[in-house]
């Protein structure tokens, strides 16, 4: 490792050949060439783990070894047929995967951040993957390093090197020389890649990237799997109990196929296809392809989603905490009142004075400060030092070496300035008016002060003993979103509750949050300081209070952390002090504007700091939701519809309805064509008119596990009473079977249009168009008359029937499945309307 610490400035340029100015395009071009970007190596699996990945499903297995049979019994054509539909299975598979592959790497193109550099002397905004050794990059507040580097300069610079070193506390800078050989926890003049600046400021040399830096070097020695969603582990464990249920079937079905005389290698084939048809095995697939079609959906309305398990807490989302500023505003400050005790106050050199060196400030009130206060006021002085704004003394400050003595200006909360004032009380009581007026009115007001000092101090905390001199106030307004009333009325409409997390003063808050109809009366508004500080004690308040004034970092935390007790929460933060409640949330949601240790520390990224973008992705979550539920009933219907029938046949006598190579032609090819379009299925009007799921709840309830088998029965008995009818009227086997065959699949086309709506008739969803539903249904018609009137006939046993036998069969088979599942659905409509006028009366 080389001794970076140990470096004088001199010899550290002169190792890295570079400036305090930085590298000049050229320069780092070619270093680009020689180190490659600076990003982490992915390990892939190698082509031949890919290239068996879809092999290694045991319903792929299972296939396999049909096709096996197939060919062992003299049974080829059976046998490559098998064969094909494997291959066509494999196509899909490295398609979808292919497909999704590429739309993951076209979302993590559009989260790559940017860092400040220094180049040729000038600073630019450059992508964080470009850097390479010898840059100069500024650090800042809430900052993600993104390379290991060599602190130059610095002012007050903390680090947080938690995700490195595992070291909680923040960590004091400097760029002093450190003696060689010091241990990473202990080398205070480095920065390393992936932690982040907690406070102050400074530059950086660039010394490693990519996987030369520490934290690279640590992502070299371990890969951390995904752990699986909760909606993921409900699905694995409805398909494993499927999976134990079938094998006793697939045992049954066995034994009664050798009872009726059937071969055992036919046997074996039919038990395996019928195996397979039972389960769902592209149903990994879809959830894949509906989760990142979704994600891409999302990102489209400027929110970016990093996992599948994020989608499905948004949809169970009962709680939305969120900070006012930028979120529910525009962010775009200015100042629109100023007041001082002394109209001899110049209260614009105060505020410049008190802003101090902001050219690398982001902060929205310095911002607004530096534009009103111009450069009207007299910077003839020099500035000694800047003090970064401390949270717990809620404000900030800079010394100044004036004529003959040292001035310290300071600029923050107005209560709390007021008290360090040394103000009589006249004095204090028209302060106090002043400021209730101002904060009536919607207005944020920062407070400013001053005081001679006759040394430099280490921090604020060192003024307590000092008696400030009170200098006036600033309101500054900040325009509501237009949007944000709208969207905080869908998300309470849904059944989730909106709690305004704000550090504004009471007035403020209540006067914004009754504006965007948070909040109706005084009553339901709470100070940080009334706040109580256990969860026993704050959990009965959480109910009646719905924003939330004068909040510090730690009461934020300690909200999120009793919200979390019965309510699945999302939160809304931008700074490094929104950190904690951010990753105790369910859903962190972090602004695009706000800081990156915020970014990283979300589950969502919000690229335009819309509340209106946070209900887009809890409704996008709710019918990503409600479209696996459709998937599911869809499959698991279908194929208990198809397992009915078999073992119907079986149990009545009757030969078997439908070969094996038609179990699977119905399972792998029609199944395939319309289970997709179903999980894209459009949002139905109402989603976010009804309350938000339970978390425990099952993914199948009650409901749709009874019409799941009220469908099976549906397409099973007219099939088989219409099979058993033409065998008595001395049609033949080939006859009948070809007849059942065409009924199962149109009652599956027919099912998919039941399964577009939960509580609806599938008549009044047509209204809304799925044109991907249409396309799959249009392959499935297509593929299926190939099989009945086109080249594929003979390959699937397939023989001419009248035009009357296939109207009357198909119609009476859509028919059944249709009417059963339009009766279910009033039915269901009608205990759950009774049922919620009932709870109506009782509350």
């Amino acid at each position: 490792m080389h001794p970076w610490p140990s470096l004088n400035l001199q010899e550290l340029f002169a190792t890295l050949g570079t400036t305090d100015k930085g590298l000049g395009n050229d320069e780092a071009d070619a270093r680009l060439q020689k180190y490659g970007y600076n990003e982490l190596e992915v390990k892939t699996a190698p082509l031949w783990k890919k290239i068996i990945e879809p092999f290694r499903s045991i319903f792929i297995l299972i296939l396999l070894l049909a096709a096996v049979i197939s060919f062992l019994t003299h049974e080829a054509l059976d046998g490559s047929v098998i064969s094909a539909i494997i291959a066509i299975n494999t196509i899909v598979y490295y398609t979808q995967q292919h497909a999704t592959a590429r739309v993951l790497r076209s979302l993590k193109n559009r989260s790559e951040y940017h860092v400040q550099a220094i180049r040729g002397g000038n600073k630019v905004s450059l992508a964080a993957r470009l850097l390479v050794p010898g840059d100069v990059i500024l650090l800042t507040e809430g900052q993600k390093v993104p390379a290991d580097g060599r602190i130059i300069q610095e002012d007050n610079l903390f680090m947080s090197e938690a995700a490195l070193t595992g070291e909680s506390l923040p960590i004091k800078k400097g760029i002093s020389v450190l003696r060689k050989n010091k241990p990473l926890y202990e080398q205070h003049n480095m920065v390393f890649s992936g932690t982040y600046v907690t406070s102050g400021s400074g530059l950086a040399l660039i010394v490693a990237t990519g996987s030369l830096t520490q934290f690279g070097q640590i992502a070299k020695m371990a890969i951390q799997a995904d752990s699986k969603s909760p909606m993921q582990q409900k699905i694995d464990a409805l398909v494993n109990r499927l999976i134990k249920i079938l094998g006793g079937v697939a045992l049954l079905v066995f034994g009664l196929s050798l009872l009726r005389g059937m071969e055992i290698g036919e046997a074996l084939r039919f038990v395996m296809a019928m195996s397979v048809s039972a389960v769902p095995e592209d149903l990994p697939i879809a959830l894949t392809v509906v989760a990142v079609l979704g994600m891409r959906r999302l990102a489209k309305k400027n929110a970016l989603v990093r996992s599948m398990r994020t989608i499905e807490d948004l949809g169970l989302t009962t709680v939305i905490a969120t900070d006012k500023t930028g979120t529910l505003t525009k962010n775009l400050l200015k100042v629109s009142e100023v007041w001082t005790p002394d109209a001899a106050i110049n209260l614009k050199e105060t505020g410049l004075k008190a802003l101090g060196d902001t050219n690398n400030s982001n902060e929205p009130f310095d911002q607004a400060l530096k534009i009103f206060t111009g450069a009207e006021a007299d910077l003839s002085h020099s500035l000694v030092k800047n003090y970064p704004f401390n949270q717990m003394q809620r404000m900030s400050g800079v010394l100044w070496d004036e004529t003959n003595h040292k001035v310290l200006y300071v600029k923050g909360s107005p209560e709390h300035l007021l008290n360090l004032c040394e103000v009589d009380n006249s004095a204090r009581q028209q302060a106090e008016s002043q400021l209730h007026t101002m904060v009536a009115k919607g207005f944020r007001v920062i407070a400013f002060a001053r005081c001679r000092l006759n040394a430099v101090p280490k921090d604020l905390t060192d003024i307590k003993s000092q008696k400030l001199e009170f200098m006036g106030f600033m309101a500054f307004s900040d325009e509501l979103r237009a949007e944000s009333a709208a969207a905080i009325a869908a998300a309470q409409s849904a059944g989730i509750s909106v709690k305004m997390i704000t550090g504004d003063h009471f007035e403020t808050a209540f006067h914004i949050g009754q504006k965007l109809g948070i909040s109706d009366f005084r009553e339901q508004v709470i100070m940080g300081d009334d706040l109580p500080d256990t969860e026993e004690k704050l959990q009965p308040l959480l109910k009646t209070k719905s924003v939330f004034a004068r909040i510090l970092p730690q009461q934020k935390f300690n909200i999120l952390k009793t919200l979390k007790r019965n309510d699945i929460t999302a939160m809304t933060g931008d700074g490094v002090n929104d950190v904690p409640a951010l990753t105790n949330a369910h859903v962190g949601i972090a602004m695009g504007s706000g800081s990156d240790i915020a970014k990283d520390a979300g589950d969502i990224v919000l690229l335009d700091d819309s509340f209106a973008s946070i209900v887009s992705a809890i409704s996008e979550g709710r019918i990503i939701y409600d479209n696996i539920r459709r998937m599911l009933f869809h499959l698991f219907s279908t194929s208990l519809g198809e397992i009915l029938t078999m073992v119907g046949a079986l149990l009545i006598g009757l030969p078997l309805p439908v070969t094996a190579i038609m179990i699977l032609w119905i399972n792998l090819v029609t199944d395939t064509a319309l289970v997709i379009p179903l999980g894209l299925e459009p949002a139905e009007q109402d989603h976010m008119k009804q309350p938000p799921r339970h978390p425990k709840a099952p993914l199948l309830d009650r409901v749709i596990l009874s019409r799941i088998i009220l469908i099976g029965a549906a397409m099973a008995i007219p099939t088989l009473l219409v099979f058993n009818q033409l065998l008595e009227w001395g049609y033949s086997l080939a006859y009948a079977q070809t007849v059942a065959f065409i009924m199962l699949v149109v009652s599956q086309w027919m099912n998919a249009f039941n399964a577009r709506s939960e509580r609806y008739s599938a008549i009044g969803r047509l209204k809304v168009v799925n044109f991907k539903l249409l396309a799959g249904l249009s392959i499935a018609i297509f593929l299926q008359t190939l099989v009945m009137f086109g080249p594929l006939k003979e390959v699937f046993g397939v023989v001419d029937i009248s035009l009357n036998h296939l109207l009357i069969s198909t119609l009476s088979a859509m028919a059944t499945v249709f009417l059963t599942a339009e009766v279910h659905k009033f039915y269901s409509r009608h205990i759950h309307k009774s049922a919620a006028n009932l709870n109506k009366i009782t509350t």
